[in-house]
């Protein structure tokens, strides 16, 4: 079960190696709500159209089933917070009914803080488009994956194998940035080695590939 839950997360995180920059995260929801008066139809419509477009957006980026029940268990205040604009098209009131087409943008900076403070694991990439400095004793790795699925899980298993995980700090393309301590870069420098991996030694840390 665990085996196929590590393959199945890393099936999702390929929706982004297929991909180059900044991803789109940005959705419509058409909705037609009923409630005792226009107003409430409104604003149910902006908190149901809101927790969708979160959903579908967000999904080929994290693991579903997390995904899912973070969302159900935040307030409609929390998921405001992780949407950068909104706008509205073919809105349509009665005394009792709201009509429209609602369209939100969701901030991937704050999206990625709301999945961690809410234990998703999830691939979503960071607003930067490099990292070009290691923190104070710390390695920066940078990996180019040929064969996305296999070489990320290759990866991951040896650095299970030296006990240690893989800080990722950015995922675009098929380049995924890591960080590791000094003392933990030297056993897993070996390791990958050992696993069939090159590695090459530049300015800003290592590149691997396999």
């Amino acid at each position: 079960m665990h085996s196929r839950k590590i393959l199945y997360s890393v099936l999702l995180c390929c929706a982004m190696f297929g991909a180059a920059g900044a991803v789109e995260l940005t959705g419509t929801v058409p909705v037609n709500v009923t409630a005792d008066t226009a107003a409430d139809a409104k604003n149910q419509a902006y908190n149901s159209a809101r927790r969708d477009v979160i959903a579908r957006q967000l999904r080929a980026y994290a693991i579903p089933e997390q995904l899912d029940t973070a969302i159900k268990n935040s307030s409609n205040e929390d998921l405001m917070n992780i949407i950068s604009s909104d706008s509205v098209s073919g809105e349509r009131t009665s005394d009792t009914t709201y009509t429209a087409n609602i369209s939100f943008v969701i901030d991937g900076d704050a999206a990625r803080r709301w999945m961690d403070a809410n234990s998703v694991q999830h691939w979503l990439p960071s607003s930067s488009s490099v990292m070009d400095v290691a923190p104070a004793n710390s390695v920066v790795f940078n990996a180019s994956l040929l064969q996305p699925i296999a070489d990320w899980i290759d990866l991951n298993a040896v650095a299970r194998a030296v006990g240690v995980d893989l800080a990722t700090q950015l995922m675009v393309g098929n380049r995924v940035s890591f960080i590791m301590s000094d003392t933990n870069a030297k056993k897993f420098l070996s390791m990958l080695q050992e696993n069939g991996w090159h590695v090459a030694r530049d300015a800003n840390g290592y590149k691997i590939w396999k």
